[in-house]
């Protein structure tokens, strides 16, 4: 009977226990890593998109002598497909300058918003 037991193979509590702490520590590390990047896309999807409306505001205001838009009035004239935030704003076009004069601030997404001071996290505000 002892010979039986001393040939079964298995894993011991001990390393099971090991194993469970090394995935743990592996996870600690990786969800806010993870979490980080998916953050930083959100923040440069919207910093695209804000650059994006600076330029058509200064092709706007080329093409139709007008120094003050809204983000919706694009949309309409075709100079954008859709609005990429979640709300509208003003835009003062001077030279190659825009203003985006925004009410508060607003979120674009989970945790991103934009303001006249620009795109920034909820948690990392500029």
């Amino acid at each position: 009977m002892t010979a039986i037991l001393k040939n079964k193979k298995g894993v011991t509590l001990v390393e099971l226990l090991a194993v469970i702490i090394i995935m743990g520590i592996i996870a600690a590390i990786a969800v806010p890593a993870i979490t980080g990047l998916i953050n930083r896309q959100k923040i440069n999807a919207a910093e695209a998109s804000y650059d994006l409306i600076v330029e058509v505001a200064i092709n706007y205001a080329e093409a139709e002598s007008d120094t003050t838009v809204k983000i919706s009035e694009l949309v309409t004239a075709g100079y954008l497909e859709a609005n990429p935030f979640t709300n509208d704003a003003d835009l003062t076009i001077s030279g190659s300058t825009v203003t985006f004069v925004v009410t508060g601030d607003y979120l674009i997404g989970d945790g991103v918003w934009v303001s006249e001071l620009g795109v920034g996290t909820t948690t990392n505000p500029l």
